[in-house]
């Protein structure tokens, strides 16, 4: 019998089906960065946020003074002063230029109360600051700081206003300067 001679067949749907997933095997085998021989680097942002922080802190418990006769000058109708400097004022600042402001809650006191910032380690002290409903500066140019202050209060009294008692709740403020 003569031998004739075959041509190339051409490929079959199950030829190519085969060889497509011998492709896919490699694929799953062999990771895409491995093939490409490039080094693999990636990268995102990291957004660090520090807020405003204006802390203030009073330490050392409640304030007691008593005017009586140790405070008083036969024939001036002024009676006092009588000091405390048992608190102190802590804070902590980290934008720009702070001032604290003081006030008192008490809308008609009887008696006159005052507060001094005592040696601040940061800020300018305001001196011998009187009390009232409004907040007045106590502490200014403190800012981007840590700081303490010791609260020295200061009462006096007019004979004329009579006996009793004053109580007021003290409140300091952090404001922008």
């Amino acid at each position: 019998m003569a031998h004739v001679p075959t041509r190339p067949r051409k490929p079959t749907d199950l030829t190519k089906a085969l060889l497509l997933l011998a492709m896919i095997l490699a694929s799953a085998i062999v990771p895409g960065r491995a093939l490409a021989q490039l080094p693999y680097t990636d990268s995102h942002n990291v957004t660090v946020t520090v807020a405003t922080v204006n802390i203030l802190q009073v330490s050392g418990g409640a304030v007691s003074m008593t005017l009586g006769s140790a405070s008083v000058t036969a024939g001036v109708d002024l009676i006092g002063p009588v000091t405390n400097s048992v608190t102190s004022l802590l804070w902590g600042f980290n934008s720009s230029l702070r001032k604290v402001t003081v006030k008192t809650n008490l809308g008609a006191p009887k008696y006159i109360l005052s507060v001094e910032a005592v040696a601040p380690t940061q800020g300018t002290a305001m001196g011998d600051v009187s009390i009232g409903t409004t907040a007045a500066d106590f502490l200014i140019n403190a800012g981007r700081s840590s700081g303490s202050c010791t609260l020295k209060y200061t009462g006096y009294a007019l004979a004329s206003a009579g006996i009793g008692t004053d109580t007021h709740t003290i409140t300091f403020t952090v404001a922008a300067q």
